[in-house]
């Protein structure tokens, strides 16, 4: 008796919320209205922020075969790499090709100052260069290889030269980097217009000029050229000449040859045919068969992403109305804020459907008004959670929202607990007022070290996990902690009142029903048995681990899930050695197979060159004139799903 008086007096501050229950509803109140108006406001992202700790070396020799490269450039270039420790040398390789060396460098899981490595890694590189034969030209180092686009924006049309898409880019992209959240806006796909000269051989022979001495001559009077090409007809040679101040008529009006004889002079157009267009042997992106430029966006870490969109909606509406003509055409073809802003959707929409299941289940078991207060802590309890996250600056996103909904089944426990008391002690005899004091008291303690138990077993993630794993899942832990601890305080706060308001003696019945009885019934003979047969049971729960570690090693790892969207990409690759001409040609082949598809609402193209990094999950390749890449966006994402069927079939 004595030391159930000590446990009561220590417990009597139970009673408080409830006898003080004003206050108790009006601090839980202010916290659910600031839960949901932080579920809208709080920063949110796809995937949470991870340090990228991948960088690409690329050494350009031109004019040296793959083996050359191997021995002259790969083999010095890796073993200098290696002498960083920052860079982790099992995830290092180099690759070699005609004419340039790439090198994919990874560092070691600890580097948390990557900036700083990085930068020592190119300072030394550019000391390095000078231990390479003198015909490498540049070595180039791409340390932002990680960096995510929140968005990507095809500015298009099937009328406009490459000059005026680049224009309306660039005046878009000025309007778009005043949007505080924006951290950088990049163009992508920029053609370089040259000037071309078509040359007539026939014509160069009659006025006794040589190819060699027509380079000679344009170069004299200021004229860069390139090295020059033969086209497959017979009777003419493309000059390429690099885009200058010089215009058409300027350099056509070149004088080339004059006979001090005679005093005639032969100009450029007098042998060639001088045309302003741009390379058709360059990489390039299109946008649904339409020439076009892209704009990848990215945002400030911390912000809310589908705020951003919302922001980048209000210009891009602007633009089009004051800027953009009608056969310009902006398209978002990755769109980072639409995702996030589906995921918490589908989020409240799993909030709602896990309060619907919890009824349905309490009804059968429990008596409808106990089963309607253990419903109400769900939402109370995840908004409650959500604004602690909120205050505490944790981002919303896909590992956030999974430990949200990991716990949905678990923050209704306690508050079952609380009931299941509550109902005993009310058969019983007690006062409601007295029967909910005496249920939370009794059942705080174990509830508290179970709870504290569940919340402890996640956080070996933080000891065991290195790298973007460890980036990734650091707050997982902790929004399981928030969400199981409210639902504790919960329980023994704010559900005590309810029972009294709502669980009336003379409404519910405190006795059970048949199916409650049926499983108290057979739970206390399982229970038996297993008290009965100790070493069985024993040897069953140790079948069980062993299955499980035996599955263990056979399941699939990845540091983020597949993303559910309505977009794919399809990469194609040719062998090495292969030309522009022929990449173009497979991916037509792949792109008129696609398009008549009614789940495909839009097709980006990069032919001989890769996209920037739009998904966390998702890392481009190195692009090559030997690749192609398609981002394919769809109606929905089971379309998404069907569609790599269609595409293996290609």
């Amino acid at each position: 008796m004595h030391n159930n008086s000590v446990m009561t007096e220590k417990m009597s501050w139970l009673r408080w919320p409830l006898e003080h229950y004003s206050i108790s509803l009006l601090i839980i109140g202010i916290l659910f209205v600031m839960g949901i108006y932080g579920m809208y406001v709080m920063p949110k992202d796809e995937f949470p922020h991870a340090t990228i700790r991948q960088g690409v070396v690329v050494a350009v020799y031109p004019g040296a075969t793959s083996e050359e490269i191997e021995q002259q450039v790969a083999r010095p270039l890796e073993r200098y790499l290696f002498t960083f420790g920052e860079v982790k040398r099992s995830k290092t390789t180099t690759t070699s090709q005609n004419d340039m060396c790439i090198a994919m460098v990874e560092l070691n899981d600890n580097v948390n100052n990557k900036d700083e490595v990085w930068s020592k890694i190119k300072h030394g590189l550019n000391s390095f260069k000078s231990q390479l034969p003198s015909g490498v030209l540049a070595i180039v180092v791409n340390d932002d290889f990680g960096n995510t686009s929140a968005l990507l924006i095809a500015i298009e049309s099937g009328q406009r030269s490459y000059r005026e898409l680049k224009d309306y880019s660039d005046r878009l992209s000025d309007r778009l980097r005043h949007i505080p959240s924006v951290a950088n806006v990049k163009m992508f796909g920029e053609q370089k217009e040259q000037i071309s000269l078509y040359v007539d051989r026939q014509r160069l022979q009659a006025y006794g000029i040589g190819q060699q001495m027509l380079f000679s001559r344009l170069q004299a009077q200021g004229i860069t050229t390139m090295s020059g090409s033969i086209s497959d007809e017979d009777q003419q040679v493309p000059i390429h000449v690099e885009a200058t101040e010089n215009s058409v008529d300027e350099i056509a009006n070149q004088i080339i040859f004059s006979d001090p004889v005679t005093g005639k002079v032969a100009r450029v157009r007098d042998v060639a045919r001088v045309v302003r267009e741009y390379d058709s042997n360059s990489s390039r992106i299109e946008q649904d068969g339409h020439p076009c430029v892209l704009l990848s966006m990215e945002m400030t870490p911390g912000n809310n992403v589908v705020q951003y969109g919302k922001d980048v909606d209000a210009v891009l509406d602007e633009f089009r109305k004051s800027e953009l003509p009608e056969d310009v055409t902006i398209t978002r073809i990755a769109d980072k804020p639409k995702v996030v802003a589906m995921s918490v959707s589908s989020f409240l929409r799993d909030l709602l459907i896990s309060m619907a299941i919890i009824i349905l289940v309490m009804m059968v078991l429990f008596p409808l008004r106990s089963a309607i207060v253990a419903a109400i802590t769900i939402p109370l309890s995840t908004f409650v959670s959500v604004a602690i996250m909120y205050m505490a600056g944790i981002e919303l996103n896909i590992v956030t929202l999974a430990a949200l909904i990991v716990v949905l089944g678990m923050i209704v426990d306690n508050a079952i607990v609380v009931i299941d008391g509550y109902l005993e002690y009310l058969g019983k005899g007690m006062a409601p007022k007295e029967a909910a004091i005496e249920s939370g008291r009794q059942y705080f303690m174990p509830m508290m070290l179970a709870t504290i138990c569940i919340c402890a077993i996640f956080y070996p993630f933080l000891i065991t996990m290195k790298g973007m794993f460890l980036d990734a899942l650091q707050d997982f832990p902790w929004t399981i902690t928030i969400n199981l601890m409210v639902s504790l305080v919960l329980a023994v706060t704010i559900i005590p009142y309810l029972e009294t308001r709502i669980i009336k003696p003379d409404k519910v019945k405190t006795d059970g029903n048949a199916i409650t009885k049926w499983v108290q019934k057979t739970y206390d003979s399982v229970l038996d048995k297993t008290f009965h047969h100790p070493w069985m049971t024993m040897l069953i729960g140790l079948g069980v681990i062993l299955i499980s570690l035996l599955i263990l090693p056979t399941l699939k790892i990845r540091l983020f899930p597949y993303a559910d969207r309505d977009q794919l990409a399809v990469e194609i690759f040719l062998p090495d050695g292969k030309g522009l001409k022929e990449t173009e040609a497979i991916a037509d082949s792949v792109y008129c197979v696609l398009r008549p598809d009614e789940r495909i609402t839009g097709i980006t193209s990069f032919i001989g060159c890769s996209s920037p990094r739009f998904m966390d999950a998702y890392a481009p390749q190195m692009a090559g004139r030997n690749y192609a890449q398609f981002i394919v966006n769809t109606t929905s994402e089971q379309a998404t799903l069907d569609l790599p069927q269609i595409i293996s079939l290609v």
